[in-house]
């Protein structure tokens, strides 16, 4: 799922946490703010904040001035790295 794809759903999430919120707690003085509080919930738990994030990075990562088209490269990052150990004895390899 694309960036914007899961943006729409959180915010999607978001507005059905804002009504789940105030029938919840309807009777409470405080409704508005119980309210948000499980919209802000469920924006975070359905991607919300990660689609944001990485729009943000995405926007920062590009030169000034520059469209996405124009890139004539791609930024890779690594967030693994995997090690494989293996124990050979003797030397029958």
């Amino acid at each position: 799922m694309d960036g914007k794809q899961q943006f729409g759903l959180a915010l999607a999430a978001a507005i059905g946490g804002l009504v789940w919120g105030f029938l919840r707690h309807r009777t409470d003085r405080r409704v508005t703010a119980f309210a948000l509080i499980q919209a802000a919930e469920w924006f975070v738990a359905y991607g919300g904040a990660s689609a944001m994030i990485s729009a943000a990075r995405h926007t920062l990562e590009q030169p000034a001035g520059r469209n996405v088209e124009d890139d004539d490269f791609e930024v890779e990052r690594v967030t693994r790295i995997r090690q494989s150990v293996t124990d050979r004895e003797g030397t029958g390899g």
